[in-house]
């Protein structure tokens, strides 16, 4: 197998999101279920923090037309400024969850996102934006995982 393909095979941001998703399962693991969205998305912060990992949280994007800041909106987390980490407690995930994600990476050219369910099953979903370019980028789910076992285009 030359080089080139075994960069392919693996994952964006391995590393990173094997750590990102160990947290997700620590704060599902630890939190009752039911609350709001906001209070895991807390827990998640406090925990990607404690393990050192750089987090910010509700950080906005601007989404432009012809250069001009048309609409701006919130990614719950974004991890070292490299992937966008969206939670979720609605009874179930939506089309319109995913559609939200592949959105959010489009705009801010981000390349790989993380939606994170808290509900009464963990899952968490996997989306890849590539061509590094929100214009002609391609997003789009990669791989879903369910367990029963518990750089942004900032405003200016």
């Amino acid at each position: 197998m030359s080089e080139a393909e075994t960069d392919r095979k693996r994952l964006l941001h391995q590393e990173l999101s094997s750590q990102i998703i160990s947290a997700f399962y620590e704060v599902y693991n630890t939190m009752v279920r039911g609350l709001l969205e906001g209070c895991y998305q807390n827990a998640l912060y406090v925990e990607l923090q404690q393990r050192g990992i750089p987090v910010d949280r509700e950080v906005p994007f601007g989404v432009r037309y012809k250069e001009r800041i048309v609409g701006q909106y919130r990614v719950d987390l974004l991890v070292d400024r490299k992937v966008i980490v969206e939670c979720k407690t609605a009874d179930t995930l939506h089309p319109q969850h995913e559609s939200q994600m592949l959105h959010y990476l489009k705009a801010t050219g981000t390349e790989l996102g993380l939606l994170m369910y808290f509900g009464s099953r963990p899952l968490f979903r996997r989306f890849v934006h590539t061509n590094g370019s929100a214009a002609s980028g391609c997003a789009h789910r990669v791989d879903a995982a369910v367990s029963e076992r518990c750089t942004p285009m900032l405003p200016e």
